[in-house]
């Protein structure tokens, strides 16, 4: 008969031994969904360079030479950054200069000290930002992607002399008081914990700003079919940059204020798309300006980035009809 203290050891030694099976079985299904992801094997990092401008940090095209210069503003939604768009909209610099944003307190715009992120503070960091490049009296188009919709539409309704279009990609617009019931659907644990009981997710975002390495490493291992480089990032903020933007640009957002819109407006909607009230976007948008993405979810700038390009052709056309 074995002494109790030899069977014990070699239980734990089982154990160890187990844990490290599974942990290693784990590590190959991830690598396996990670590598066969669509969406990793085709996204790349943007290939401009960083710059600050303003209170923003920036990917930017820089000039495009021409004499009348035409931005594009690409906005990324909640609990992401600049970095979400990779170098899928590279290729859009060669007829207008391309400047990629961090939201007010987000990503490399991360400010610790402030407090404010409400509408008002997100339109006027992007004035700041670009009169900061020389472009305060330039021609806009903005493309946003869900959160950022309702600055992207205050910035344009501001500026009706300068925006020429704002394209929206998943635009979180419901009816009055429906927000806080569906956003938990996007923003997984911590939109559902802040719309049910906002000290959980104060406390859950409090830790993640604390180990934000950690956290970010950890997000990554949650998401196996994103770009480590994308999900890496959405730590990237704080307590008040969170809470206080869901709240100010989603759930507290009057979207009839800015809809129907003084310019343009062209929606994509993702057909799997679990955010946003499609009859309510038609109905406040125009429903000849809406378009449904088949096989596309909340993130169809990604998986469909082709749209705003052909978008952006048929406007320069119509454009160059005119002049003629």
């Amino acid at each position: 008969m074995q002494p109790f203290g030899l069977r014990r050891d070699r239980g734990v030694v089982v154990v160890i031994i187990a844990a490290m099976a599974v942990i290693a079985a784990l590590g190959v299904v991830w690598q396996v969904m990670h590598r066969t992801s669509p969406l990793v094997k085709r996204w790349n990092p943007s290939s401009f360079p960083r710059r600050t401008a303003g209170p923003l940090s920036l990917l930017d095209s820089g000039p495009t030479g021409r004499s009348r210069e035409e931005v594009l503003l690409l906005l990324h939604g909640l609990g992401a950054t600049g970095d979400y768009f990779g170098a899928f909209y590279d290729g859009l610099s060669r007829k207008r200069r391309v400047v990629i944003v961090d939201l007010l307190g987000f990503g490399h715009s991360l400010d610790e000290d402030r407090a404010d992120f409400g509408i008002d503070a997100h339109v006027a960091a992007l004035d700041d930002a670009l009169g900061s490049l020389g472009l305060s009296e330039a021609q806009v188009v903005l493309a946003a992607h869900s959160m950022s919709a309702s600055v992207a539409l205050v910035w344009a309704d501001r500026h009706r002399d300068r925006a020429r279009h704002v394209y929206l990609w998943g635009p979180p617009i419901y009816p009055s008081g429906a927000a806080a019931k569906s956003i938990g659907k996007e923003y997984g644990v911590m939109g559902r914990l802040l719309a049910l009981d906002t000290k959980w997710a104060e406390r859950a975002c409090r830790l993640n700003c604390k180990n934000r390495a950690v956290s970010g490493r950890i997000m990554a291992l949650m998401a196996p079919r994103w770009p480590t480089h994308v999900s890496s990032r959405a730590a990237r903020h704080t307590w008040d940059a969170y809470e206080g933007s869901l709240q100010a640009l989603i759930l507290d957002f009057k979207w009839n204020g800015v809809l129907p819109a003084s310019v343009p407006v062209t929606v994509f909607c993702g057909a799997d798309d679990p955010v946003g009230d499609r009859s309510h976007i038609s109905k406040l948008v125009g429903k000849a300006n809406v378009v449904d993405v088949a096989e596309a979810d909340h993130h169809v700038a990604l998986e469909r980035p082709e749209l705003l390009f052909d978008a952006l052709e048929a406007s320069d056309g119509e454009q160059g009809s005119d002049r003629r």
